[in-house]
């Protein structure tokens, strides 16, 4: 069994490419943190760096282990951060569009149970995603059900559909494509601005779709905002899919217009978490809070 202070001096001699550096910076004399990776090589019977007298270079196995401690570090941190607070944090990773539509009404019905909580929403691609959430350094993910289907590790995962409506094409009063019968191949004759739509997702889609929309090079503007998209909607010739929900106040004052989506397609969004805490009352209470946005067709 390894000490954690072994992999923490690795991680800061690997990064900083220099013992002296790294010693200033964990607080040790060089020669206590060089004896300290001098244990952990001969703990593992292997050489993590070749040392000269003016320079320090990581061996193919600390190329190895470099991503590896980076994670072991992360989740000692989670742990500890835990352990001393409770679970005071929840950290959450999403698409762009479940970040813009659900997270804010989420949280305030979330806020009345858990007003404790310090909670952190951020958008970034669901294959690190699924990593963050792996590594314990996220405890939920809400993305399109389309993606959660493709993502690594999803068999590691708990995975739940919480809300679905449909989608619809939005444009701006009196777009050319009202003159068009509607069908989905000549909607893809115009530019698209779609948000999110990364390479799981395409990949998940039903083939016939998919080729369709390959063939088309779509979409032309790929913005990771959905306020973005339908700005750009309203002001150009450029199409976009929106939730029924997001496209709300846009129809209302008229800056909008909107049809059914030719595909059929829903906005479907689900929730990834690890078997082990998707009980936890910190989690489970934010999955019951967007659950209750809408009811799940």
């Amino acid at each position: 069994m390894f000490d954690l202070r072994h992999i923490r001096h690795f991680e800061a001699v690997y990064r900083l490419g220099n013992f002296s550096k790294a010693a200033d910076e964990v607080s040790l004399s060089q020669s206590a943190i060089t004896k300290s990776i001098r244990s952990l090589e001969t703990l593992w019977d292997v050489e993590l760096f070749h040392r000269t007298t003016r320079s320090v270079a990581p061996t193919e196995a600390g190329k190895r282990l470099y991503p590896l401690a980076v994670n072991i570090l992360a989740y000692a941190e989670n742990v500890r951060r835990e352990t001393r607070g409770g679970a005071r944090e929840l950290r959450i990773v999403s698409g762009p569009a479940v970040l813009e539509l659900l997270i804010q009404p989420a949280l305030l019905h979330y806020r009345d149970t858990h007003g404790h909580m310090r909670v952190t929403a951020e958008s970034m691609p669901p294959a690190y995603a699924a990593d963050e959430l792996i590594q314990r350094r996220a405890h939920l993910l809400l993305y399109h059900t389309t993606t959660m289907a493709g993502l690594p590790h999803n068999r590691r995962l708990h995975i739940e559909t919480l809300f679905e409506e449909p989608y619809m094409v939005a444009f701006r009063p009196g777009h050319p494509m009202l003159a068009t019968d509607g069908t989905l191949g000549e909607l893809l004759t115009f530019d698209w601005a779609v948000a999110g739509y990364d390479q799981i997702f395409e990949g998940n889609l039903p083939d016939e779709l998919r080729d369709l929309l390959q063939r088309s090079d779509f979409p032309r503007y790929r913005l990771l905002s959905q306020t973005a998209c339908l700005a750009l909607s309203a002001s150009t010739d450029v199409l976009t899919a929106a939730p029924r929900s997001a496209l709300a106040p846009y129809l209302a004052d008229g800056s909008l217009d909107a049809r059914p989506h030719p595909a059929g397609v829903n906005f479907s969004v689900s929730a990834a978490t690890l078997p082990e805490t998707r009980h936890e009352p910190a989690i489970s209470s934010f999955i019951d809070s967007v659950r209750s946005l809408t009811a799940t067709s």
